[in-house]
């Protein structure tokens, strides 16, 4: 086997050894629980859940590779500081809105979606021994495959990648053929997977940047939320709205490997009740008052009718909704945490 590889040791970027890794990637099936959950439309939502094995590699593989990404300043899902409240903000007081969702969005991400985004950025080539090559120019991202698909002066990241059988024949241990197996079931990634989420943000870097120039070009405000693009103005009304967006949109997703929800997508005007992500943006941020009723009545079973039945889980996704409210609404989501951790401290004996 030769010894030629990436200018660093792996386990900085796996947390286990090349051997190790090598096993479970070979046994992968072997390492995963599937489940399947029903949609709120009844349709089935595929889950698949790592065990600790292969999550502890994923887990290892976001916070020491994929985190050096940066995803767009539209992107408000899995990235710090930023969530469905902040995603909301952009909207409030609009005279309209528009909402169109990705259809199977994690099941679109597919190893080619990897192999076109993995590559280029600094501070991941900074580990290849050709590093100096790309930052004088010389091993550029955009010429993976010219028209004679010649490889010279190409890295052996690339070459493992778009080279059939390379590393076997070479001997080559490649970091971002390891990471693609990692990280993908089937061809694709998979709802479940702890680094699922971040690489969704890298690969749709480039239609968040297109969709908000083109959005900030008419007036129009744009965010996305995972699956969920918002969009809104203080100038248009809903029909102009979705003129000037949809057929834009509908082609940058096709153009990025990704197909709208086209029965999931809508547009309203100001006279209706508008959400984005279920955050009611009309005048100012708020959740409806069913939607929070509903959460009183269940931390009232939880901490006053049926104490005996609450759980430590139930106590913590109670507690998650909470921060969630108080993210939007601070004083009535504080209400509720205080009750939640005053009940937590009084049955499991927390100080």
């Amino acid at each position: 086997m030769s010894n030629t590889t990436l200018n660093f040791p792996m386990r900085k970027i796996f947390g286990k050894s090349l051997e190790e890794v090598d096993k479970i990637i070979e046994k992968k099936d072997s390492h995963m629980n599937k489940m399947t959950i029903p949609k709120k439309d009844g349709s089935p939502r595929h889950i698949i859940s790592p065990d600790k094995d292969l999550k502890y590699i994923q887990k290892s593989l976001y916070w020491r590779f994929f985190r050096r990404y940066k995803p767009h300043e539209a992107a408000h899902g899995f990235v710090p500081k930023r969530g469905i409240s902040t995603n909301s903000e952009a909207h409030i007081g609009a005279l309209s809105i528009g909402k169109i969702d990705i259809s199977n969005f994690f099941d679109s991400i597919s190893e080619n979606h990897l192999k076109n985004c993995l590559f280029g950025n600094k501070h991941i080539c900074r580990y290849c021994r050709y590093y100096e090559r790309m930052i004088d120019g010389f091993c550029n991202p955009s010429l993976y495959k010219n028209k004679e698909k010649d490889f010279k002066f190409k890295c052996d990241e690339m070459k493992a990648i778009f080279i059939p059988d390379y590393c076997e024949q070479t001997g080559y241990n490649s970091l971002f053929k390891r990471i693609i197996d990692i990280c993908t079931y089937n061809g694709y990634t998979a709802q479940g997977f702890p680094t699922s989420p971040i690489i969704a943000n890298i690969v749709l870097k480039g239609f968040d940047k297109t969709m908000w120039d083109y959005c900030a070009q008419q007036g129009i405000a744009y965010t996305r939320y995972a699956d969920d693009l918002a969009f809104s103005s203080h100038i248009y009304n809903k029909k102009e709205l979705k003129k000037i967006i949809i057929q834009k949109a509908y082609r940058q997703l096709w153009g990025y490997g990704f197909l709208a929800n086209r029965e999931k997508t809508v547009f309203k005007s100001k006279s209706v009740r508008m959400k984005i992500c279920g955050v009611v943006v009309n005048e100012k941020k708020n959740i409806q008052k069913n939607v929070v009723h509903k959460f009183r009545a269940k931390v009232h079973n939880a901490t006053v009718k049926f104490p005996e039945q609450t759980t430590k889980i139930r106590i913590r996704e109670l507690k998650g909704w909470a921060s969630f409210l108080m993210s939007i609404n601070y004083d009535k989501g504080r209400k509720y945490m205080d009750k939640l951790l005053a009940f937590e401290a009084q049955k499991f004996n927390k100080v």
